[in-house]
């Protein structure tokens, strides 16, 4: 386990280390307290990670960024996978932390309840039960943030150690598209399974929440993010010829037909265009701390920008 000696009450973002047994389920804790002079809006595209976030202090309000509807307020709430990204706002005051599931995790943690979390959100006392209340409690009134790490680690310590295992079948399915960035057909996932297609959907949405193919989308999303901002990073002279990856080219290495259908399918799940996106993340990373400095949540994935110019 990382330590920190950031006391509890200081603003800025901690992370944390879960217990070397918890890591094959839980890839990592971060910690927060802001206090901003303004609201700040957060794009949050999807991902292959469930997160539980508990809230001490400020509330945030939620909705989609493809198919906006009226946001709504939650303080601790679990989110499980969803197919498309989330507009996040608080007003400037937030104080709390995030645990991040693999879906394994979410699964031996809560049971099926994992699966019903897919695409939705709610208030994590309502879903999970009143033991996650308490543990917010304690978390909020622990003295700093490396004993509140602490007690993660024995909360979901407790879980893991008598929780179900994912149906070894789900498991194989899972690995094939996070080893092929979700480009394996789905005829070969039901062949290896042996199930029928619908038994293969039903089980999976089980399990994550998803069917496989909505998984299979998030999977090649995040593997086209990372291609994206690995070539956005890198010095010009570093670049064959000294150009920007090409939309052609990032299609072709991706999986997509062409740059169009690249384009529709990332607006499609994150509400704006691959250009568009990265432009947020430029002029994010411009802005001073703490507002600026686009973090994302979960190392080796492409989580956030701030909506400052995507959209």
């Amino acid at each position: 386990m990382s330590r920190t000696l950031l006391p509890a009450g200081a603003p800025g973002t901690v992370l944390g280390t879960p217990a070397a047994p918890l890591r094959p389920y839980v890839l990592g804790y971060r910690g927060y307290r802001l206090a901003l002079r303004q609201p700040l809006r957060r794009l949050e595209v999807p991902t292959d990670v469930l997160t539980v976030a508990f809230a001490f202090e400020g509330t945030m309000s939620l909705t989609d960024a493809v198919s906006p509807a009226p946001a709504a307020a939650f303080g601790s709430v679990p989110a499980g996978l969803r197919r498309t990204a989330t507009i996040a706002e608080h007003t400037g005051v937030l104080h709390g932390l995030a645990v991040s599931l693999t879906p394994q995790g979410a699964f031996r943690a809560f049971g099926p309840l994992a699966g019903e979390l897919g695409g939705h959100w709610a208030e994590a006392g309502e879903v999970l039960g009143p033991r996650l209340r308490a543990l917010t409690d304690r978390l909020a009134h622990a003295p700093n943030w490396p004993a509140r790490f602490a007690m993660l680690d024995g909360y979901f310590g407790a879980l893991f150690a008598y929780g179900p295992d994912w149906d070894p079948s789900v498991h194989w399915v899972w690995r094939q598209l996070r080893r092929s960035h979700g480009l394996v057909p789905i005829g070969t996932l039901v062949q290896g399974t042996g199930w029928s297609r619908r038994r293969l959907e039903l089980r999976f949405r089980e399990h994550l929440g998803l069917a496989p193919k909505q998984a299979a989308g998030i999977l090649r999303l995040q593997h086209t993010l990372t291609v994206l901002t690995a070539a956005e990073d890198r010095p010009a002279g570093d670049r064959p010829g000294g150009d920007r990856l090409t939309g052609a080219a990032l299609a072709a290495r991706c999986g997509y037909y062409d740059q169009s259908h690249l384009d529709r399918s990332f607006r499609a799940m994150v509400g704006c265009s691959p250009r568009e996106f990265l432009a947020s993340r430029r002029t994010a990373a411009a802005l001073p701390e703490p507002a600026g400095r686009v973090s994302d949540r979960v190392a080796g994935r492409v989580t956030s920008t701030l909506l400052n110019t995507c959209g």
